[in-house]
């Protein structure tokens, strides 16, 4: 039998009992994800040290405080619609109307909502795909963008097929029309056909943390009634298929003697087969032997994640786990991305002229840069450089509309800064701050932070204190640079493989009694001139701020820091701010603005 290169996914099957011939379509993950790692193997170790790093942390029992199975996590997503010139409406250019039951549908699904399907014993996948409302251009938008792809005569008639582009177009012509920032935004692409050398794909999508991050989907499978999209973003998750190692061409079961590390890695859900090499093809396989534990199928054979003729309707809780440690690790710019909101962050500040690199030495995808900055309220994620954007200079502090690039810092005190590189490689990073705005920076007095051998899995970290004699109450310039270890790096440099990133940080005097106020106690909220300020001896989880009507005026999780502060454009009015530390406490406070 030929040997199937792709996992097959069946995304339409609504019964478990079939008594006529069914289609099968495929999911191109598996070959997808195996000739991605080929090409960048340094990813393949980076997700080889998470997994072993979360396996410890499941047979310690440790995982069960690092996440929080009750929050529901959103992700902003925009739905690509790749029409071939048919009018909207039709197969092959869906209605808004159809795009939007059918994300609500598969929301049911991550809910485990019986109107979706789902079994009520299925563990719930806590994410919901929320449409982006603010578009890369800062206007408003529905999270649907068509893309009119008529002009390429290979997608008319062959749609995508990245194996074979004689009559067919592969999947990055496709992105080159149309891509969003891919740390604010989950890109999911719904084409007229797809395929791969195995034959007719439902879609596919890749694993989480690389430096290719989308879904593309048929349209056939962009439906109600079709778990195909739950299944990919399963993917996008870093959960992998139910019978992950099985072996197609001796009918060997996964391996299992380590669940944590071996087959799907997760430990409640049984070693199986792919259940298309079923001997009674077309049947569901409920109530029969899986000759991989010698048991009943105790509900693998339902799985979301599975190759089936049965109806998937459940996920499990160890894949609930897993998927969120995924989602915390490498995501955490998608939950935390403002273009959820209708209301963009306003950044526009006016500075004083600095150099800003014209062009990049060695430009090519080596996922070099820097991929978040934190300090005070500035809490921005953004993408390494990339050929495709060609984004070795990125200015946050023009019309930015897509994260937090500004903030208010106190001259009295300490203010942590936290830096992420980029996705591989080891970096060195820098940051200045242009104390005395003269539009330069100076290599010793405004250089606040300089950390070589940050990995790729580490952040860069300093405690930055206002010298004497810093402009007060002026927006000043910070730049953040992120390259390869070991390059001579200055403020007015040309990148060699990475980023240069400005933001804009206003020093302010603060009050001397709201400054010995909060250190009375050992956590504390206040208000120093606009801003807010939480300070305690624990972490800080989470603040949020309310008006008096309840209406929610900020709201950031995964602060993870002692101090964190936020401007609040209001005013004549009562805020209520509560802040949640990582102990679980609550400290809430009223203030008046």
């Amino acid at each position: 039998m030929k040997k199937l290169l792709f996992s097959l996914f069946l995304g339409l099957i609504v019964s478990h009992a079939y008594s006529q011939k069914i289609e099968v379509l495929e999911c191109g993950t598996d070959e997808l994800m195996r000739k991605h790692y080929e090409r960048f193997p340094e990813q393949k170790a980076q997700d080889d040290a998470f997994n072993l790093k979360l396996s410890k942390l499941i047979k310690s029992g440790k995982i069960a405080s690092q996440i929080n199975k009750n929050q529901i996590y959103e992700i902003p997503v925009v739905v690509h619609v790749v029409g071939d010139g048919s009018p909207i409406g039709s197969v092959n250019n869906k209605s808004d109307a159809d795009i939007i039951a059918w994300i609500n549908y598969t929301n049911g699904v991550f809910a485990g909502n019986s109107s979706s399907g789902m079994s009520a014993t299925s563990a719930v996948l806590p994410v919901k795909f929320v449409f982006a409302k603010i578009s890369p251009s800062c206007t408003a938008t529905n999270g649907i963008n068509r893309i009119n792809a008529s002009h390429l005569p290979k997608y008319v008639s062959g749609g995508v097929n990245s194996d074979n582009t004689t009559n067919a177009v592969a999947a990055s012509e496709i992105t080159a029309l149309g891509m969003w920032d891919t740390s604010k935004y989950y890109n999911i692409y719904v084409v007229k056909k797809l395929a791969s050398n195995s034959g007719t794909l439902n879609g596919f999508a890749y694993y989480p943390g690389g430096s290719l991050d989308y879904s593309f989907m048929s349209t056939s499978a962009s439906a109600v009634n079709a778990q195909t999209l739950a299944h990919e973003f399963g993917h996008a998750l870093g959960l992998r298929h139910t019978h992950e190692g099985f072996n197609d061409s001796t009918g060997a079961c996964p391996p299992n003697a380590d669940c944590t590390l071996e087959g799907d890695l997760v430990c409640d859900t049984e070693p199986m087969k792919s259940l298309y090499h079923s001997s009674i093809p077309y049947t569901c396989q409920t109530g029969q032997i899986n000759p991989c534990t010698t048991q009943v199928y105790a509900g693998g054979e339902r799985n979301v994640m599975s190759y089936t003729f049965c109806f998937r309707d459940l996920f499990t809780q160890g894949q609930t786990t897993r998927a969120i440690a995924q989602l915390l690790q490498y995501r955490q710019s998608l939950i935390n991305s403002p273009t959820a909101s209708t209301t963009p962050p306003n950044n526009t500040v006016t500075l004083a002229t600095a150099c800003a690199p014209t062009s990049i030495t060695n430009p090519g995808n080596y996922n070099i840069g820097v991929t978040s900055v934190k300090f005070g309220s500035i809490n921005n994620y953004s993408t390494n450089y990339k050929v495709a954007t060609n984004n070795f200079y990125e200015n946050f502090t023009a019309n930015y509309c897509l994260g937090t690039s500004k903030t208010n810092i106190s001259a009295n005190s300490a203010t942590t800064l936290t830096v992420a590189p980029g996705t591989s490689n080891s970096h060195i990073i820098k940051a200045y701050i242009d104390y005395n705005n003269d539009g330069q920076f100076n290599e010793t007095t405004e250089l606040v932070l300089n950390q070589s051998n940050v990995s790729n899995t580490s952040v860069a970290t300093a405690s930055v204190t206002p010298p004497a004699g810093a402009v007060l109450n002026t927006p000043l310039r910070m730049r953040v640079i992120g390259d390869y270890n070991g390059t001579a790096v200055t403020s007015c440099y040309t990148p060699k493989y990475g980023q240069v990133e400005d933001y804009s940080v206003t020093i302010t005097a603060g009050d001397a009694l709201a400054t010995r106020e909060i250190k009375k106690s050992e956590t504390n909220i206040i208000k120093v001139e606009h801003t807010v300020v939480v300070k305690s001896d624990d972490k800080i989880s989470s603040l949020k701020i309310y008006d008096a009507s309840g209406r929610i005026l900020f709201d950031q999780s995964n602060i993870k820091a002692t101090e964190f502060s936020t401007p609040l454009n209001v005013k004549n009015i009562v805020v209520i701010a509560s802040a949640t530390l990582e102990n679980g406490k609550v400290i809430t406070k009223k203030l008046k603005f």
